[in-house]
């Protein structure tokens, strides 16, 4: 018996090796690809498309796979699931000291269901006028705490008709019902964007560190991957803690990945005991991820606030040294059109602003490096520079074109600083290397925090919202007379297909850009 297994086992192993030549094929296609594109197009769409195909998803799998360090995952050889034991004691260390967690997971279950969240744990015990009184003061809370920490997120004249709709999801269902408002409140826009002939930006976009967002042309810098990983560990860290708080076996910690990209991570449990818990237990484990996410958030705020503090000093005599480089501020590039969300115009600089001009002032104020401009940028709606063009000095006005939907400004204009030859010392080089780097992580990490957070309590499976909506919101659906399992069901599938759907409506700008 022993030979046969070791036999079956060698077969295995030659059978894994001949698998991974397939991807690996694929792999060197997408690479050829991507250096015929660089080659006829340069940078583009379809170069990063095929590069992060190929050296960022399928080689980094292959890897992992040929090493024996993961197994896949759902899509072979692109999804890699990498699981260790040596967390598992830290997790239930920590379950020893686990009750600020807890109450932790309570709030997140009031702000990621709201008035459902509200009536199940405290108002529905209570009946009658009680109850009543309970959900008016949980309702008047929850408009405040809308109004005050989440008017930010209408900011952009695009989702501004969509405050209402907003205030009142989250009343009622909280993040969960806030993040389906704005998927489906904004496929109602794109709708209304095609009937009338009017190109919007795409709501949803695959953010990827360090590749431009389709569609946007913006980068999100490769550090904030740093930043989403701390995120992963500390939401599957909450599940798990409270997992052995309520004695949960568990088996082994682990990371998903989609190459080198941190897609996800999991507590994998010894045995399924989980659902033969009370539904407050099982509620109080799935609200422990999200609710944790958006606690730390605070935390990296005050950290990111102290950290600036503490390196106000330091940055002053950085940016002393580094004024010392900058001689003034040349124009590089002359745009011929501006565009973004597949809008596209004749750029405002364009015949007004030449290659080789140099930029002596913005808007009667001396300019010495882009930090100045990018000031003026943001502060003003219209630029009036002082250049210097073939030794003579000129004013030159521009009124930038204004996408109206983001609220962005574009002249069409691309600066370089110009170099005095001045190196600043070493030590001020990295000074300044790992402060910008170290408030980059905390930016992100309080920025995909609050994604994180919020995303997750979205009531459709398989996020931690899917789940907790079909024990909180099973008594409003009695009317149907289904036996509980078959309303469970038909709770997952309602907003299953809401969330389809609406997804599927927030892909129209794209058909329309094309």
């Amino acid at each position: 018996m022993p030979k046969k297994k070791k036999k079956q086992s060698v077969s295995k192993q030659k059978e894994m090796k001949l698998n991974l030549w397939k991807p690996l094929l694929i792999g060197v296609l997408f690479l050829l690809w991507a250096i015929i594109e660089f080659y006829s197009a340069g940078i583009s769409l379809w170069f990063w498309f095929a590069a992060v195909i190929s050296v960022v998803i399928i080689f980094p799998n292959l890897l992992w796979l040929k090493l024996g360090w993961g197994t896949p995952f759902i899509l072979p050889h692109v999804i890699t699931m990498l699981k260790t034991k040596h967390f598992v004691n830290t997790i239930y260390k920590l379950a020893k000291h686990s009750w600020l967690m807890e109450k932790i997971s309570i709030a997140g279950v009031f702000v990621g269901f709201g008035l459902a969240g509200i009536d199940y744990w405290v108002a529905r015990p209570q009946k009658g006028v009680k109850r009543i009184i309970v959900l008016i003061i949980g309702a008047i809370c929850l408009g405040l705490v809308f109004y005050f920490t989440l008017n930010w997120l209408f900011m952009a004249p695009v989702l501004a008709p969509l405050f209402l709709l907003g205030l009142i999801s989250f009343i009622i269902l909280g993040f969960a019902g806030l993040s389906l408002a704005f998927l489906v409140g904004y496929g109602a826009l794109a709708i209304n964007a095609v009937i009338i002939g009017k190109q919007i930006c795409p709501a949803i976009a695959p953010v990827i560190p360090g590749v431009p967002i389709p569609g946007l042309g913006m980068v999100v810098p490769l550090i904030a991957w740093i930043s989403l990983g701390f995120i992963l560990i500390i939401h599957e860290s909450a599940h798990g803690v409270l997992l052995a708080r309520y004695k949960e076996k568990i088996k082994s910690v682990g990371l998903l990945l989609v190459g080198i990209f941190p897609a996800g991570a999991f507590v994998e449990q010894e045995d399924r005991t989980f659902t033969k818990k009370s539904e407050k237990k099982q509620l109080l484990v799935l609200s422990a991820g999200s609710s944790s996410n958006l606690a730390t958030m605070f935390v990296g705020i005050a950290v990111l606030l102290l950290f600036a503090f503490a390196t106000m000093p330091v940055m002053d005599v950085v940016s002393a040294e580094y004024e010392k480089t900058y001689g003034g501020v040349i124009i590089t590039n002359v745009l011929d059109e501006v565009s973004f969300c597949g809008i596209t115009t004749t750029a405002p600089a364009k015949g007004n602003l030449f290659v080789g001009d140099k930029v002596l002032g913005v808007n009667e104020k001396d300019v010495n490096s882009i930090s100045v401009l990018n000031r003026e940028f943001v502060l003003s709606n219209d630029f009036n520079f002082l250049i210097l063009r073939n030794g003579v000095e000129e004013n030159v006005f521009i009124e930038p074109y204004i996408f109206e939907d983001m609220n962005l400004k574009r002249i069409g204009v691309m600066f370089e600083s110009e170099k005095t030859g001045y190196e600043p010392p070493i030590a001020i080089t990295i000074m300044s290397i790992l402060i910008n780097a170290i408030n980059s992580i905390l930016v992100f990490f309080v920025l995909l925090s609050f994604a994180v957070g919020m995303f997750n309590f979205m009531p459709s499976d398989p996020l931690d919202g899917g789940r907790m909506a079909k024990i909180m919101l099973l008594p409003y659906f009695s009317f149907l007379n289904f036996n509980k399992k078959d309303t469970e069901k038909f709770i997952g599938r309602l907003f299953a297909w809401l969330f389809l759907i609406s997804i599927l409506l927030n892909l129209l700008p794209y058909l329309t850009m094309l």
